[in-house]
């Protein structure tokens, strides 16, 4: 009531506080609010409710099962041959992947693929410099393979490691003189934005590029992992994944490099070793102690899933072994440690995997490549196809 307040400053200041704040009611609402609606996709333990999945899946972690989240399980149900960019390589080995219409799509070692316009590129050769293919047939360029364009000496020694960003306007290269170039692919021409200098006479082995967080993380021979700033093209910092390695042993090879989209987070293969790092080069996680490999089964390669740190229970990294096992692994928060959540089985692969591609608006598709040029594609099980007897051993799992 201000015809009750005396002291005239007082009143003066309610009435200006009413002015741009308005009055605060005694009451908000006349009734309670409504209790959240929690979804439960188990109506018992013998039973599913169907209809509530499609809006669970949001929610659901990367190649974990649309109402149990707590359960990765998943399924081979597609293998292939790899057939594109194979003329005139030394190997068979698969060096990238895609899925075009349901169908899967490899490129030879020395290729990268760009799905968004159904090219590749390839590099390696003697003009130091990348060509660009025809990766999926399309009403315009029918012939796969056919050489579209040729752009030479790129670098002055030949080219080690490739890497598009998704949209394909970004190219990354590294070079066996241990430089690293950025470029834009634009109306077919190469045009160079920078050379990044910073790795000390290694040959660079990996390369990653995310245009959301706008970085580019590099690997060579020596062991040196650096991350750098894809918007001003500088250096950023040394990621420092040798906290319990003999300085004294020879350096070791990277392997591995990957960022993860959503949260920004970088994955290093080093040797058998992977670790997990920040955007800003903090340590997230590290393999333990207890998880030792020998030289016939250990990782060879890993990628990241785009798992947001809130999902406690998702597969955080994939990696791929020397045997041809596919590991998934998720991160222990309470104790900075990547521990193995699932095998893959029954196991495809029987030689190195030299791939690993994520497909699916869920992630819930992973597509592998070996040595041999043998391709296969797995998928997360779904509730709704399976047969009572697997769904009572899934339910039996949640």
């Amino acid at each position: 009531d201000i015809n009750s307040i005396v002291d005239p400053i007082q009143r003066e200041s309610i009435i200006a506080q009413i002015q741009n704040f308005g009055i605060t009611p005694s009451r908000l609402e006349r009734k309670p609010f409504p209790s959240k609606n929690v979804l439960k996709p188990m109506k018992d333990m013998k039973s599913i409710d169907f209809t509530v999945l499609p809006m669970l899946e949001p929610m659901t972690p990367p190649f974990c099962i649309v109402g149990c989240p707590h359960v990765v399980h998943m399924r081979v149900v597609m293998d292939d041959v790899c057939k594109v960019g194979m003329t005139g390589q030394t190997e068979s080995a698969v060096g990238d992947m895609c899925l075009s219409k349901g169908q899967l799509v490899g490129v030879g070692k020395t290729c990268a693929l760009l799905p968004s316009v159904k090219k590749y590129y390839r590099f390696g050769g003697s003009n130091n410099g990348i060509s660009v293919h025809v990766g999926i047939a399309s009403a315009r360029n029918w012939e796969v393979n056919r050489v579209l364009t040729i752009h030479d000496d790129m670098h002055r020694a030949p080219i080690t490691a490739i890497q598009p960003s998704r949209d394909a306007q970004w190219l990354i290269t590294g070079c066996m003189d241990s430089t690293v170039r950025v470029w834009k692919y634009k109306n077919n021409h190469m045009e160079l934005q920078a050379t990044l200098c910073g790795h000390d006479g290694g040959k660079i082995t990996c390369v990653a590029i995310s245009t959301t967080f706008g970085a580019i993380i590099t690997g060579a021979d020596d062991g040196t992992v650096l991350m750098w700033d894809l918007r001003t093209l500088s250096f950023l910092r040394e990621l420092d994944h040798a906290t319990n390695i003999d300085t004294r042993a020879m350096p070791t090879s990277v392997e591995s490099v990957s960022l993860n989209d959503k949260t920004g987070d970088v994955l290093v293969l080093v040797d058998s070793k992977m670790t997990i790092f920040d955007i800003n080069g903090n340590l997230v996680a590290a393999m333990s102690s207890r998880d030792t490999f020998s030289a016939k089964d250990r990782p060879c390669c890993a990628i990241t899933t785009d798992c947001p740190e809130w999902m406690e229970y998702g597969v955080v990294a994939i990696t791929g072994h020397k045997d041809g096992a596919v590991l998934m692994w998720c991160i222990n928060r309470d104790k900075n440690e990547l521990f193995m959540r699932h095998i893959i089985e029954p196991k495809v692969h029987e030689c190195a995997i030299t791939c690993l591609k994520i497909d699916g608006k869920r992630q819930d598709t992973l597509l592998c490549g070996d040595t041999s040029g043998k391709m296969s594609m797995c998928k997360t099980i779904q509730l709704e196809t399976l047969g009572q007897k697997d769904l009572a051993t899934i339910l039996g799992e949640c």
